[in-house]
């Protein structure tokens, strides 16, 4: 059974337009703190929504009501005569129950729709669960998204797409209602594999950002006079805007700034961080790739050759 209000749907007028020409039923698992806003956009652009979550929060449940989506107690009623079913879940095991425990996907009738799972889990979990549902004749897109709550609310998600490139245009104005920059990754698991490239470059870079940080507290240089001053350099800017482009990505690791000053300087922030005080622990799991670096013909080479160094010693192309 699915639950529909009373009150009032409230459409946005600007996409009043879109809805009389592309209006998609839609069946969304999973509204917490980025569900329900994903949910509530494309609910307010135009499209008939039911939406299931066991663990739902009242206030949620009542924005998507309002906003004119009904509310389903069970898969069997969320899936019945949709075009689309999402996917936004915590973990792997939550969308590995989603699909094939009691009361799954797996387990309806109903299988004439387009599966998208849009929660961040393993690459190997998105592509094992795309050949079950491939063998069951149901295509399946991996879309994990980045970027904040914030964006959820604003509709200004990135979106990356792994699945079908064919099958691609369907799913890409419905993800449209909820992402800024939906981009097509590859093959199925490729959006899971690209989220995961993007957030543990962002997550251990925090750490960085933390422990420089840290040795700035402790020095007593003001704070915002450091941070004017990391974001002129590829500190703060990123060496994917700086140095990379210009050096390893473009075939030139001549010697700008040679990896055997890069483990110079490393060892002296390592020192001054043990003068102050403060345990620079990725900073010293940065260190022995410089070190062992420093024994090869990398030694004097542009420290962003050091991408070519890593892939040699992991045997990659």
């Amino acid at each position: 059974m699915c639950v529909k209000t009373e009150g009032p749907i409230r459409i946005n007028k600007q996409n009043q337009h879109y809805k009389e020409l592309n209006m998609s039923k839609v069946g969304f698992i999973g509204v917490g703190t980025m569900g329900c806003p994903m949910a509530s956009n494309i609910v307010s652009k135009g499209n008939d929504l039911n939406f299931y979550d066991p663990y739902v929060q009242e206030n949620n449940k009542t924005k998507l009501l309002n906003l004119g989506a009904k509310h389903c107690l069970s898969i069997k009623d969320l899936v019945q005569d949709r075009d689309f079913v999402i996917t936004m879940l915590p973990n792997g095991t939550n969308v590995k129950d989603v699909c094939f425990n009691n009361d799954s996907l797996l387990q309806q009738e109903q299988k004439n729709y387009i599966f998208i799972d849009m929660s961040t889990i393993l690459p190997s979990d998105s592509i094992n669960i795309n050949e079950e549902f491939k063998s069951n004749n149901i295509f399946m897109f991996d879309a994990p998204v980045a970027r904040l709550v914030n964006n959820a609310i604003d509709g200004t998600l990135l979106i990356m797409v792994g699945g079908d490139k064919e099958k691609f245009d369907t799913i890409k104005p419905l993800l449209e209602t909820m992402g800024s920059d939906v981009i097509y990754c590859g093959s199925n698991g490729s959006g899971s594999k690209m989220k995961i490239i993007n957030n543990y470059m962002s997550i251990v870079s925090n750490i960085v950002t933390a422990e420089s940080l840290s040795l700035v507290h402790k020095s007593g240089i003001d704070l915002n006079l450091a941070i004017n001053l990391l974001t002129t350099t590829a500190a703060g800017k990123g060496h994917l805007n700086t140095s990379y482009p210009m050096k390893v990505l473009n075939n030139d690791i001549a010697p700008g700034f040679k990896n055997t000053l890069a483990l110079k300087d490393l060892k002296l922030a390592l020192e001054q961080g043990e003068i102050d005080g403060i345990d620079l622990r990725t900073g010293k799991s940065a260190l022995k790739n410089y070190e062992d670096a420093d024994k090869t013909k990398y030694k004097d080479l542009d420290w962003t050759s050091m991408f070519n160094y890593i892939k040699e010693i992991n045997n990659l192309d």
